[in-house]
């Protein structure tokens, strides 16, 4: 109901002043706000979408009341108001029907019945009331979509709580501030005062539990909690009253809450409002629980992928192999990302860097089983292209992912270096003298038919010189393309001989940490030494 002080408010426009007084104070008495015009002009420029009903006499002065009521239908604002039409003049069956045609909602020939007047503009009025609820409810309903679909799309407990406030915020038209229980002692908090308005955050150890193990309660001013107040201080917010809904996953673990301000603290929230909340906490509670899972899997996967890296990159003197792993800032989910460095039967050393397709816990276990079977291979005497093509028959019988690969074979003795590449980045041969040079043999990746050969690059490590390994998520962003990002990293790599090998990892992470990378990162540096046995 559009309202003033209470009451509906309609619009009475007829160019006669006793029929315009008439009806006007019938309305008056019966409870309406009432605005009067005299002329159709009037009329345009005083109606209004506030207005509950139009009374609009069929003949006026300037304008028609037909051509008014076409007019008031066409405006968007207005098209949803109610007309009444009255004539004094225009009564027969004609008239009446040209009138309902041309978009009147209802048609009385005066001399006009007080009771028949008043029901009829009632009946239209409540007409209105079912319409507007029809709309609002509809347009709830589409702002509480568009607030929970990037919730389900949040990839951090600190994205999903900022989204669960300005989402209830938008939808309700008034404050807001959600909870995400991260874990047992972290609890996250966002407070947004106004739908738009900038976001106020806070944690703490612990969540404001619900009073006797209630799902929804009536926070009192007097009752809220002391964690809240300093946040809601900070927005802005005044000392109010909070219905408050606590949201728990599928096994009753509290993952959030959410709490909207209330303007009447004896009622509560209107029903209406209780049902969006509703709606909108049991989005909100599938989200966080989704999200508490990818965290759990992210955790476990992790631990995972650590498990099948190498603890230790310890081979013959005569070289130092250090490596680092990073994984990307975007991504729950670990990649595929794998290396290894170990002495062979035949005296040599190898290093290995790969990149297994996909995020996933699937992508992590293919690369760990494509570490340990390359070892294997390598280890029964295989040379790099015979592992590799070996490796490639497993990986196509077996899965569906691709991969790349590059195998380093190592004499510590002379130093000579065998490169063998499988679709991957290019190695970066870095010169004790501080010039530095992609080098690679390019074929193609394995999961895919193989080549005729993979023939290896052959080069010699002087003492102090390094390889530099690294897997693409390094060097590749959305915006550039992979020649600018290898011309980068070549840049960098001049920059760390006479590096600590570990060290020289860290300068390369550092030098592509811009916030761009989307993808899982590995580096491996082999410098050769002078410890080799002679």
């Amino acid at each position: 109901m559009t309202e003033e002080n209470g009451r509906r408010r309609v619009l009475v426009v007829d160019d006669t002043h006793a029929h315009r007084y008439l009806m006007a104070t019938w309305l008056r008495a019966a409870g309406y706000a009432v605005q009067e015009a005299a002329t159709g002009s009037e009329a345009l420029q005083r109606a209004s979408a506030e207005f509950d009903t139009v009374v609009l006499d069929v003949n006026l002065p300037d304008v028609s009341g037909a051509e008014v009521c076409r007019e008031l239908k066409n405006r968007p604002e207005t098209s949803p108001v109610p007309v009444l039409h009255v004539s004094a003049t225009s009564i027969d069956a004609a008239a009446r029907t040209a009138g309902l045609q041309h978009g009147a909602d209802a048609y009385l020939p005066e001399p006009l019945d007080r009771d028949e007047f008043l029901a009829t503009v009632g009946a239209l009025c409540r007409s209105y009331d079912e319409k507007r609820g029809a709309h609002r409810t509809a347009q709830r309903l589409d702002d509480l979509g568009t607030a929970l679909v990037p919730l389900h799309s949040a990839r951090s407990a600190e994205e999903a709580v900022d989204l669960a406030a300005r989402g209830a915020s938008s939808v309700l038209g008034r404050p807001a501030i959600a909870m995400v229980v991260v874990d047992a002692d972290h609890v996250l908090r966002t407070v947004c005062p106004a739908p738009g308005a900038p976001l106020v955050r806070g944690s703490g150890d612990s969540p404001i539990q619900p009073p006797g193990g209630v799902s929804s309660a009536l926070m009192p001013r007097d009752r809220v909690p002391a964690p809240w107040k300093d946040l809601l201080t900070q927005a802005g917010v005044g000392p109010s009253s909070w219905w408050t809904t606590w949201m728990r996953d599928a096994r009753g673990r509290l993952v959030g809450g959410l709490g909207v301000q209330v303007a009447d603290s004896q009622a509560g929230p209107t029903e209406e409002d209780r049902e969006t909340v509703r709606r909108f906490t049991q989005g909100t509670a599938v989200a966080l629980a989704n999200l508490r899972l990818l965290a759990e899997e992210h955790r476990i996967t992790r631990a995972l992928q650590d498990a099948l890296l190498p603890s230790d990159l310890t081979v013959r003197p005569g070289f130092d192999v250090s490596a680092c792993y990073e994984a990307s800032d975007d991504l729950l989910d670990v990649g595929g990302d794998f290396y290894d460095a170990f002495d062979l039967p035949d005296g040599r050393v190898a290093v290995v860097i790969g990149d297994v397709q996909g995020h996933s816990l699937h992508a992590a276990t293919v690369m760990g089983e494509l570490r340990l079977t390359l070892r294997a291979y390598l280890r029964e005497g295989h040379g790099a292209e015979r592992a590799l093509e070996l490796l490639n028959e497993v990986l196509r019988t077996d899965h569906a992912e691709t991969a790349t690969v590059c195998v380093c074979l190592a004499d510590p003795v002379t130093g000579e270096v065998e490169l063998t590449d499988a679709g991957h980045l290019p190695a970066m041969l870095v010169r004790s003298d501080g010039t530095a040079r992609p080098v690679k043999s390019t074929s193609r990746l394995l999961g895919l038919p193989s080549p005729d050969s993979r023939p290896p690059y052959r080069t010699t490590l002087a003492v102090g010189d390094l390889l530099v390994l690294a897997t693409d998520g390094l060097v590749e962003r959305r915006e550039g393309s992979l020649r600018d990002g290898l011309a980068r990293l070549q840049a960098a790599a001049a920059q760390i001989p006479g590096t600590d090998p570990s060290d020289a990892c860290q300068h390369l992470l550092d030098a592509f940490d811009d916030g761009a990378r989307e993808d899982d990162v590995a580096v491996v540096i082999v410098r050769r030494t002078s410890g080799a046995a002679q």
